[in-house]
């Protein structure tokens, strides 16, 4: 199933809280951190329903900040998905500075369907989701595009 025709994700609190614990936490540290939210496509509308935070190995290397998650823990991923229908629609962590989609990001993404949302937050995310320094992308057959934030609503 495509994302394409998905106009909004919406977002309930306690996704979003604990999705800024976590970017946060691990920003304390100075690492990245991958953050996965899932859920049910409602017409137009992806409902997200969980927030996931995958085994995953954070790194700084002399190019920068680097995040890997596994093979098992993306099956473990999938198999959860699969047992709760429910698909992979954005995925979500943070920069140090500034948010912006990096070559890394744009190359080995975890969301692949066209639609999917990828967002970045700024400085960590010590300023929530969503900030005006976040920055969003949607996957398009021309790679991701930067999209407004505003196609994430919070409740």
């Amino acid at each position: 199933m495509s994302l394409e025709e998905i106009a909004r994700f919406r977002v309930p609190g306690d996704v979003r809280e604990q999705t800024e614990t976590s970017l946060r936490a691990a920003g304390r540290d100075g690492y990245e951190l991958f953050v996965l939210w899932s859920g049910r496509v409602t017409g137009d509308t992806f409902e997200v329903m969980a927030a996931h935070v995958p085994r995953q190995t954070s790194a700084k290397t002399r190019h920068g900040l680097l995040v890997t998650v596994e093979g098992e823990a993306l099956h473990k991923m999938n198999m959860w998905l699969y047992q709760h229908e429910q698909l992979l629609g954005a995925q979500i962590h943070a920069h140090p500075r500034k948010a912006f989609h990096s070559e890394t990001d744009d190359t080995y993404p975890i969301v692949t369907k066209l639609g999917g949302l990828s967002v970045v937050a700024a400085n960590f995310c010590r300023r929530g989701l969503p900030h005006r320094s976040s920055a969003a992308y949607r996957l398009t057959t021309s790679g991701w595009t930067e999209t407004p934030l505003r196609v994430m609503e919070f409740f």
